[in-house]
């Protein structure tokens, strides 16, 4: 157990271990972060440049193979859309009464010290999915991928009926991503709720799957395994009845204003501040590298 001291002089110390200990517990939680490169940036606003990744054999009456001797090369110019994403601040804070962390019976300052941070992990948990999935951007969520679970689209039962494809499911998505945007799709990670990952288990476990084999990568940041060679990664930020599936750090990146980090102020013989902070954009630079599953429960519970 950490003894936080409060004598004249220690305010450093106790800052780094604060500090420590925000950073250890934040590296165990985020759950989107991993689909995303990330950057540092010192600008408010971040521009980049999305590119059209359609391909074709060539221009009408002029292909890319079987060119004559001595004939002109075929040309096709690549398209590149310009787009700014602006800097968003994450934070919560504190403030502890001397006398809690002098004489309550739990360890008061480790445990407001790793609350706060999960307030900070959550918040940008949720803003990632809003990012990748278009949620709070109309003319993005037309440029996702989507694939429907059930009815006429699929013909599969939702993934908590005996019906279910779920394997099946899964490729479907990873077909899109690799047919429409020429992505090697070895390397997949599949973002469940925790309702699906419940459906998961159950619907292996049905088809007798051995329970070390899906449980063999759980390791931390959510992660349960991998399924037809994509990685799965449960979160509480993933709407019921949705999964998503992304090719990793190619599908956005993170653009880095301030990392996570905090900060203590400490008032003698009264409390003592703690605050945390992390300020970033999402750029989603390959929506063709995203594919959303929609439907996957029968009750959105």
């Amino acid at each position: 157990m950490v003894d936080y001291n409060l004598q004249v002089g220690t305010t450093p110390i106790r800052a780094e271990v604060i500090d420590s200990l925000v950073k250890q517990t934040a590296a165990r939680m985020y759950k989107f972060k991993q689909a995303c490169a990330i950057v540092p940036t010192s600008a408010w606003k971040n521009t980049f440049f999305r590119e059209d990744l359609s391909t074709s054999s060539g221009p009408t009456g002029n292909l890319f193979k079987g060119l004559p001797r001595g004939a002109s090369f075929p040309q096709r110019d690549t398209p590149w859309e310009t787009v700014s994403v602006r800097i968003v601040k994450f934070g919560s804070e504190v403030n502890i009464p001397w006398e809690d962390i002098l004489s309550n019976d739990i360890n008061v300052m480790a445990r407001s010290i790793i609350r706060r941070t999960e307030d900070v992990v959550k918040a940008v948990d949720d803003h990632l999915w809003d990012s990748l999935t278009g949620t709070t951007l109309s003319e993005l969520n037309l440029r996702i991928q989507s694939y429907a679970i059930s009815g006429t689209v699929s013909g599969h039962g939702y993934w908590d009926e005996s019906s279910a494809a779920i394997t099946d499911d899964l490729m479907s998505a990873s077909r899109l991503i690799a047919v429409n945007g020429n992505y090697d799709v070895n390397d997949l990670i599949c973002f469940v709720s925790p309702r699906d990952k419940q459906s998961m288990m159950k619907w292996l476990a049905d088809k007798g799957a051995q329970w070390n084999a899906l449980a063999q990568d759980i390791t931390v940041n959510g992660g349960i395994g991998r399924l037809a060679g994509i990685t799965l990664i449960e979160s509480v930020s993933v709407p019921a009845s949705y999964a998503l599936v992304v090719k990793p750090k190619t599908c956005a990146t993170i653009n880095e204003l301030v990392s996570l980090r905090s900060n203590t102020t400490d008032d003698p013989f009264k409390s003592v501040r703690v605050r945390v902070v992390e300020e970033l954009s999402v750029s989603v630079t390959d929506p063709l590298a995203i594919c959303v599953i929609q439907g996957t429960q029968s009750v959105n519970a």
